[in-house]
């Protein structure tokens, strides 16, 4: 159109259009949706698809450093004791020592600050990181709605961080959250 003035887009102005997501990206991200959800497998290898998923050295160490602070925590890093632990004690941001809940919710930072802007890879972080929190199996009625409630409330972060937040800025914060969350196990 003539007479109409544009500005050509500036590092802090991101475009909308993502980059599509290849099969190896969209299988490890079906993956880690399966294990988040039906609590099988093990962390570290959830840890592992998530930066497979968003295609980030970043976020890939940053879910590491989530894995870690579960490691920490209860002792395992197997998503179905993980489910047991938090059926039997309560979800892990909620309960026990102060800097050991603190140290959850920096886990759950760092995987939600991690992620990319396309709904579905950050449905899947968003499902992850309610598992560190809340816990990732639903056994009653309570724990089940605690669980959609987390999975929800993730989710819409997520998608929110990861559409919003500059991947420059968020990936470093991710990497920070994790850190911080390891030293709070440690420190607990």
């Amino acid at each position: 159109m003539p007479g109409m003035l544009l500005e050509p887009l500036g590092p802090n102005l991101r475009t909308r259009a993502h980059r599509p997501l290849t099969t190896l990206q969209l299988g490890a991200a079906a993956g880690a949706a399966v294990m988040a959800v039906t609590s099988a497998g093990d962390v570290l290898l959830l840890a592992a698809l998530l930066g497979v998923a968003a295609a980030s050295v970043e976020t890939g160490a940053a879910s590491v450093l989530a894995g870690l602070v579960v490691l920490g925590r209860f002792g395992t890093t197997s998503l179905a004791a993980l489910a047991g632990a938090q059926h039997v004690v309560g979800p892990a941001g909620t309960t026990g020592p102060v800097l050991l809940a603190t140290a959850s919710w920096c886990a759950a930072a760092a995987v939600i600050l991690s992620t990319r802007a396309e709904f579905t890879v950050a449905a899947v972080f968003g499902v992850a990181a309610a598992s560190v929190v809340a816990g990732p199996a639903a056994h009653g009625a309570e724990s089940f709605a605690i669980r959609v409630a987390a999975s929800l409330l993730a989710v819409a972060v997520a998608w929110f961080v990861g559409g919003w937040v500059p991947p420059r800025l968020a990936r470093p914060a991710a990497v920070l959250a994790g850190v911080l969350g390891v030293l709070l196990v440690l420190a607990g």
